[in-house]
Order: structure tokens, then sequence, then C-alpha cells
């Protein structure tokens, strides 16, 4: 990675201020009496890897662990031609190349080296930033930053969005109406269309901190061929059979995606999609009656034992669907509550900010809140029982990463398990001392 020496030692004094004085390794020898990072009912914090900058989805392809970076984040300044954040590209990770993490330890160089590019993004179809434009906000085009990662076996696919807009140095976002689902496909070794915005049928006088939803889609889906621009927003997708289901935070929608002519032809054009609700649903309250529910901020999505789990980030709600055998949404569509966290606070800002869900095999529900650095194990899902994660409650969580790492500033990402049920996460911490956040940790239960 390139960097202009000015800017690397302001981001590493920024890097220094807010997460403290990185150790050499002299000094990482004489902590070696230090305790190693694990919960009091005996999980282990393990550190894989420090690789991939920004990390913001992660999935396995056998056993082949592979990250998205998302592009430099907005608390760290946003996009910056001094810092090669290799916005869109996917990395290769080896899952077991792992330390424990242990307090006041900087990584391994072999947990810093853990991560190999795997895919780079190409324009077209990215809209990549163009780093003439400085500052970033003159890029009203650039469809980053990149968030989630699907994949589908079934048709060799990897699956992200592009959330579309500016991060900014002020720790603020600038939308842009660029907004994107991109797919790879290893049969044919090429990027692809699933659904893109057209940016230009929005002025930039419109462009803020979110953008009218007037527009999405961007023309009459009756009327013209895919793509559609559906999603505003889009930042949560997963696979079903032979469907794509992505969601949009900011025009709180979940659009369902047609794969078979992808699964046939891996040049084929953009899917066939159908959007499947907004932000009302009927949802079957535990004494058996139909109930409104709002929901906003569609974030999260899993699927398991025959249900589309959707969670809501703004609202902070898990609602679970029922499928066919196709993997469709039945209809009606009726929706069960099974977990509830703090839904966002117009006054206060603050929320539990529900960033992703994840089943382990034993279909065990996890839920990521990026907020308060925390994931949960919420059970087996049960809507006779909701889940009450609200503060106040008894509830602890599974990890809480700012206990384990002792950075008060600490947040969850993506998640996700392994085959044997070991769940990684992705964080913005800078646990390498240099400007680069970003780290992919593990957790290991060590006894029980």
């Amino acid at each position: 990675m390139a960097h202009s020496s000015s800017g690397r030692l302001l981001l590493l004094a920024l890097a220094i201020m807010l997460h403290g004085e990185p150790q050499t390794s002299t000094e990482a020898d004489r902590a070696g009496s230090a305790p190693v990072a694990v919960t009091a009912d005996g999980r282990q914090l393990q550190r894989v890897s420090t690789a991939v900058p920004w990390p913001r989805g992660l999935v396995f392809m056998g056993d082949e662990l592979i990250v998205l970076a998302r592009g430099r984040h907005r608390s760290a300044g946003g996009p910056d031609p001094a810092v090669e954040d290799m916005a869109g590209t996917l990395f290769r990770v080896d899952p077991d190349l792992v330390e424990p993490v242990v307090a006041g330890v900087v990584p391994s160089d072999a947990v810093r080296a853990n991560g190999e590019v795997f895919v780079q993004p190409t324009a077209p179809p990215f809209k990549l930033w163009d780093r003439s434009l400085v500052p970033a906000r003159r890029d009203t085009s650039m469809d980053r930053p990149y968030c989630t990662l699907a994949y589908d076996a079934a048709t060799s696919n990897f699956f992200i969005c592009g959330f579309s807009g500016a991060d900014l140095p002020d720790n603020t976002f600038r939308k842009n109406a660029t907004d994107s689902v991109l797919r790879y496909d290893l049969r044919s070794a090429l990027w692809s269309v699933v659904d893109v915005h057209r940016g230009e049928l929005v002025s930039d006088d419109e462009l803020g901190p979110w953008v009218p939803n007037d527009t999405y889609p961007h023309h009459d889906p009756a009327a013209n061929p895919a793509p559609h621009g559906w999603l505003n927003g889009p930042d949560g997708a997963v696979v079903v059979g032979r469907w794509l289901y992505v969601v949009a935070k900011d025009n709180n929608r979940l659009v369902r995606y047609d794969l078979g002519g992808v699964a046939e032809d891996p040049l084929s054009g953009p899917p066939i999609a159908r959007p499947e609700f907004e932000d009302r649903i009927e949802v079957r309250a535990p004494d058996g009656s139909l109930q409104s529910l709002d929901v906003h901020g569609h974030s999260a999505l899993d699927a398991f034992g025959g249900y589309l789990y959707v969670g809501f980030r703004t609202t902070s709600q898990i609602v679970r669907f029922a499928l066919d055998r196709e993997g469709a949404l039945q209809r009606p569509l009726v929706g069960e509550l099974v977990a509830r966290f703090d839904p966002y606070d117009p006054v206060t800002g603050r929320s539990h900010d529900l960033m992703d869900i994840a089943f382990n095999s034993r279909g065990e529900l996890f839920v990521s809140t990026a907020r308060i650095g925390s994931v949960w194990n919420i059970g087996v899902p049960d809507p006779r029982r909701p889940f009450d994660g609200r503060t106040g409650t008894t509830q602890q969580p599974y990890v809480n990463l700012r206990e384990l790492t002792g950075n008060p500033r600490a947040k969850t990402g993506n998640i996700t398990f392994d085959g044997q049920d070991r769940l990684y996460m992705c964080s913005g911490n800078y646990d390498a001392g240099n400007e680069i956040a970003g780290v992919i940790y593990r957790v290991v239960p060590t006894r029980g």
C-alpha cells in the first residue's frame, strides 16, 4: 500500500489519539504475562487478520474465508489519495492462522499479512472513486462504500452492495444516487450488474445525508427492462434457492431477484426483480392476532429452517417470514417478531445499531449490534417468546468486544460462522497500530 509520509504521520497520530499508542515488539514480549481475552463463561477472542482495510462483509467459500473491503470510513476521514483502502476488493484470508488477543499486545507479522487479494473491482460496472476529485465530496457518481458479502455456491457468484456516497472528514456522510448491487461470477471471472440506480436523474442539489426516495426505481419497471434501481442504500443480501434477497436502509425496502438466468449463463443481464415490502408489515402476535408493525432501516438478512429473517437497523427488530419450497416468501405475507433491541432515539442519536445476523448449524441466531460493540446469541428463535435485548433487561451479549479488547470505542460489524460453528466478525479496530483500521476476530469456546 502506498502512502505519502505526511498523510501517514497525520493519520497515525489520529489513530493513536483515538485508540492508544501501539506497542513495539519488545514491549509486546514484556506483556507475556498479560491475560488472554476470554469471557467469564470461557470464550476466547482470537485475532485472525488485520490485512483487510475496513472490512464490511465476510463469507465462507468452502473452507476459504472471503472478506470485502468497505472503503475508508468517515470516522477515519473518508477517502484520501494518500490512503490505499482497497475499496471494493475481495480478500482471501486463512481462517486458521490465528492468535489469542492479549491486552496491550499488537498483532504478529503473520496476522498482519493474513490476507491476499482475491478479486479486484473493475469499472464498469463499478463507479470507482475518481481520485482526481479531491475532496471526495466532489465525486457525485462513486458507488462506494461497499457493504455486505453474499455467496451462492449454486451459481458460483459473490454479491456486494454499493451504498453510494462520500464519507466526509467531519464524520458525516453525503449520499450519492448511484446505488448498486453487483455480482462477481467465478465462471466468467467478471463483475456484472444485478441492479443499479441512474444517478443522473437526481440533481447535485438533492444530494445530502440522504437522497429522496421518489426516484427509486428510476423508471417505470413495467415498461422498461432491468435494471430498475429499486434500492436506496442497499446494505444486506442473502441467497435462498434461486432468489437473491437484498434490503435497503434508506428506502426501507426488501427486493427479490431471480437468479435463474444467472444460473444458466454467467454473462446474463440484470435479473428480474420484485419488491416484497417496505416500512409497514403484518405480524402475528403470540396470541395469534395480527398486528401492524412499523419497520425502518432494513439492514440484515439470513435464512434458516424455511424462514427468511430480516433485521431492521433503525427500529432494531428481527422478524421472520415463512418461505415456500423454492425459497420465495409465502403469501399472504405475515411475519413473526423474534427479537428486539434498542431502536434509534432521534433525541440522543443512540441505538443498538443492529448491523448483521447469522445462524450457526444448531439454528441459534446471532445478532451484531454495532453501536455497543457486541454480538448476541438469542438462541433458537421463538416468536412465542421474542428475545428482548433492550437496555434495562437482564440479557447479556455473547461477546462484548469493548470489554475483551479494552477499547471503549470498539464496534462489531458483519458476522458469519465456519463449519465448526466458530464465530467470525468484522471490526473497525486499529489493532495493527497504523492508520489502517480493520480486524477479523474469531470467537472460540474453550470449554463446554
